[in-house]
């Protein structure tokens, strides 16, 4: 009997301390709730301040939630908010677009809803899906409502004009045109060589079947002349092409000489530099 009323009495201080200690705890959430508010709509942070209202409203007795429903009103008449929207530089959409706030993200994408901000001078940064990034900078008085706020991307960059060539890179063509003209003028003197030398054997062909082995000396030395006149042919040709071949495969591109001492003005007429190698 004694065991069973000690149990029973230690069951009711267990709930009893627990119920003061929901209590307590609801109590200085409703404080904490109720000075936060007042601090931060005294700072103008009417965001968190909403927040807080909030956890007032439903944390606090009648008389103290009555004060933050009242202060919840002035804060969303107060509330400042903006309309954002952007284009590209011909005016069209530019497609996705996020905006950051004061270097904090705010949206991701343009919304077609205004968005709300706390007062005063704020720095918004758009961006789009290039990376390209439009800031402006905007003071909101409490009571801005769907403040327009709406930039223009710019046009892209052009491309950056090719290089140009370097004086070796210029002066090259020019260095390796007479290899050339040198194998061409050995491909020529192969050629008549070689049309000599044809022309030698059907001219002794024609020898054997008309008058061998009587033919004139004439005849007999027209046809070695012919011989060798295309021998000498084909072989300058050959040393021409070969040389010419060789030069062309191993001439070394041109190095610029130094720039000679002079003056140049620069493009905003400011001043004068002097440039040269001494």
């Amino acid at each position: 009997m004694q065991r069973g009323l000690l149990v029973a009495v230690g069951a009711a201080v267990v709930l009893l301390v627990g119920s003061r200690a929901r209590a307590q705890g609801v109590g200085e959430t409703c404080a904490g709730a109720y000075e936060q508010a007042q601090q931060l709509v005294r700072d103008r942070a009417l965001l968190r301040a909403r927040a807080e209202l909030r956890l007032c409203a439903s944390s606090c007795p009648e008389t103290l939630a009555r004060d933050c429903k009242s202060w919840s009103e002035v804060v969303e008449r107060d509330m400042p908010s903006v309309a954002l929207s952007a284009t590209s530089a011909d005016g069209r959409a530019p497609g996705r677009v996020r905006v950051l706030l004061d270097g904090a993200p705010l949206v991701d994408a343009l919304p077609s809803a205004p968005v709300e901000v706390d007062p005063g001078r704020h720095t918004l940064t758009f961006e789009d899906a290039a990376g390209t990034r439009v800031v402006a900078v905007v003071t909101l008085s409490p009571g801005d409502k769907a403040l327009p706020i709406a930039v223009r991307f710019p046009a892209a960059p052009p491309p950056p004009p090719p290089p140009l060539p370097r004086a070796a890179d210029a002066a090259a063509p020019a260095r390796k045109r007479w290899p050339l003209v040198l194998v061409g003028a050995g491909a020529v003197a192969l050629g008549v060589g070689a049309f000599l030398g044809v022309k030698g054997h059907v001219d002794r062909g024609e020898l054997r079947s008309r008058c061998a082995p009587g033919c004139s000396a004439g005849e007999v030395e027209a046809i070695d002349v012919a011989w060798t006149a295309g021998a000498i042919s084909a072989g300058v040709g050959f040393v021409a092409a070969g040389v010419g071949a060789l030069l062309y495969f191993q001439l070394e591109p041109v190095v610029p000489a130094a720039p000679a001492p002079g003056s140049a003005l620069l493009p905003d007429g400011a001043a004068l530099s002097l440039r040269g190698a001494f």
